[in-house]
């Protein structure tokens, strides 16, 4: 039997089995913060070393546990299969339905906090990881499965970490099992700049404002010249809109009409603001915390060259970097993308878009370095919400999307 059909058997044969592993990776809770993974991590080693192999437990910060797995066939091509271990906080339990970690399965659905984001991604990697590491004589090559810590708050310990210290992680392909729908191979994703808007103005009372100077009317309108960015023309890349426009539909059925434009877009939002002391009281002082989500096309110096301009013409007026990741993206016409999407009809049964992630994810790590990516993952069910889910067949399906891509990416090599 060929390993193809190995794979689509072994999975068909083996559902409740791994449906039991992932249940048991949502009952080891890991929400971020504050970014603990060790519980997690340690269902990941158990069932790791349960198949026989040896993983590596890396552990650049107190808690928060990296793993990594690796077989390696000789000289041949390679792929990493990635996934992050923590989880947005619970929040209110109230809204939820059952315990957000019972990872139960309930009417072909599987519930838990981070189970779309994104434990069944994770696991179903760990599976075909396992999938393929039986299947070793089938393919040449090295595969590598990293499960890792300290995506959610886009920190230094887990795939940065890893990347910039671990020599396994590098390959010629990676593919991460990111929500995105069965419909999506997600090829990029925008870029963002976090930054701190500070103002100092001069107290007063406010019977008499002529007496001080309003730092909160002050970054008010710096605010609002903020958003010329969203206005302006930017070097958007056309194969990169081709790609996006030819995916409207679809990502207008999920995410409502106007996304699509979003994606191709600069955005500009004030999260938080906070000043003055009293109401009858010309504000001193005033802090806004500004969030500018950035296409491809354009630079996170792009942004800031325009935000440095704009705070120069105000009085008493400064801005802080709070974070920024440049926006990224993998051809669509690569092999490896191609390659994805080819398995993805045949295991799904329509052909899905190419589109791009308005948020960051550990692609644009891999990418930094030149390693390709394809994210390809389960439809997100109240992702971040309560009640959080995903479907059983999805899960199974990124399964074999997973294995089926890297076993025929490493043979054409």
């Amino acid at each position: 039997m060929d390993a193809r059909d190995q794979i689509l058997k072994q999975i068909d044969e083996r559902q409740e089995e791994w449906l039991r592993l992932l249940s048991e990776l949502v009952r080891r809770p890991s929400e971020n913060p504050p970014g603990d993974t060790r519980a997690a991590a340690d269902c990941v080693v158990e069932h790791l070393k349960r198949q026989g192999y040896a993983p590596e437990v890396i552990e650049p910060r107190p808690g928060m546990v990296n793993v990594v797995a690796a077989t390696d066939r000789g000289s041949g091509r390679s792929v990493i299969l990635n996934g992050h271990l923590d989880t947005f906080p619970v929040g209110d339990r109230n809204g939820w339905e059952r315990d957000p970690f019972s990872g139960d399965i309930v009417d072909g659905k599987v519930f838990g906090r981070g189970v779309s984001d994104m434990k069944a991604g994770t696991t179903a990697s760990l599976i075909a990881f396992c999938l393929l590491a039986e299947l070793r004589d089938a393919w040449k090559g090295r595969i590598t499965y990293a499960a890792v810590a300290d995506e959610e708050t886009m920190g230094p310990w887990g795939a940065n970490y890893l990347v910039d210290h671990h020599p396994r992680l590098r390959a010629d392909a990676v593919i991460i099992g990111e929500p995105s729908t069965p419909s999506t191979v997600r090829f990029g994703e925008k870029g963002m700049v976090w930054f701190t808007l500070t103002a100092r103005g001069q107290m007063s009372h406010s019977a008499y404002p002529h007496h001080g100077w309003n730092a909160i009317f002050e970054v008010v309108e710096a605010l609002a010249e903020l958003r010329e960015l969203e206005a302006m023309t930017w070097p958007v890349p056309e194969e990169f809109l081709r790609s996006i426009d030819e995916a409207r539909a679809t990502t207008t059925a999920m995410l409502g009409g106007g996304t699509t434009d979003i994606l191709s877009s600069v955005t500009v939002n004030a999260g938080v603001i906070e000043g003055g002391t009293k109401i009858n009281l010309t504000p001193d002082h005033c802090r806004a915390e500004v969030d500018v989500r950035v296409p491809p096309g354009v630079s996170t110096a792009d942004i800031l060259r325009v935000v440095g301009r704009i705070v120069r013409r105000h009085r008493g007026m400064g801005y802080e970097l709070i974070q920024r990741s440049e926006p990224n993206w993998t051809s669509p016409s690569h092999e490896f993308l191609q390659t994805v999407r080819k398995t993805a009809t045949a295991v799904c049964g329509e052909a899905p878009y190419f589109n791009i992630s308005a948020p960051g994810t550990d692609s644009r790590v891999f990418r930094r370095v030149g390693m390709p990516v394809a994210v390809f993952g389960p439809t997100p069910y109240s992702l971040g919400a309560a009640n959080e889910h995903v479907t059983v067949r999805d899960y199974l399906d990124v399964i074999r999307v997973h294995a089926l891509s890297a076993l025929e990416f490493l043979r054409s090599g």
